[in-house]
């Protein structure tokens, strides 16, 4: 190796390190509006981000192709995992979503909804929970209740009451 190379090394290094820390996934929240007090109890859940919604093959002469991309992707889903209380928190939020339509809007923290760096409007979401499995011999681990979320995400983000640090 050249003795250059640390030269280039420490630049790069100074490169990342002026693009600021990196987010720390554990560092955020889901707020159901009706039920704002379940993100306490949200574990695990989607980071919306915008994107294509894939590609377009176009076919061309001599059996070349190209793409371009589609339009934005405004529809997600991803996992989500939530904490069931003694007093039945997330079954009692469920039934009275679906009563109601089961549709809701949420948004999304980084941070939690008091002090946050920034925060995604979701809308339209609506959850598809798997039946959570009781076991006598696990007697080291809460009972969670996982799914999927499904939701539209149109860019709508909320800038926080906080800086980051």
């Amino acid at each position: 190796m050249t003795i250059s190379a640390l030269n280039l090394l420490k630049g790069t290094y100074g490169s990342i390190r002026a693009m600021g820390d990196k987010v720390i996934s554990s560092d955020g929240a889901l707020e159901i509006e009706g039920f704002e007090d379940m993100w306490m109890l949200t574990k695990q859940f989607p980071w919306p981000v915008m994107s294509s919604g894939g590609e377009i093959e176009i076919p061309m002469p001599m059996g070349m192709n190209s793409t371009q991309p589609q339009q934005t992707k405004i529809y997600h889903q991803g996992a989500i995992t939530l904490f069931e209380t003694t007093a039945n928190h997330v079954s009692a939020m469920m039934l009275s979503q679906l009563r109601s339509g089961a549709r809701f809007n949420a948004k999304v923290y980084e941070g939690v909804p008091e002090s946050f760096i920034r925060a995604k409007r979701i809308v339209d979401c609506f959850l598809v929970l798997d039946n959570p499995d009781r076991d006598w011999e696990n007697r080291s681990q809460v009972m969670t209740i996982t799914g999927t979320i499904h939701f539209h995400y149109f860019g709508d983000d909320i800038p926080g009451n906080r800086a980051p640090v």
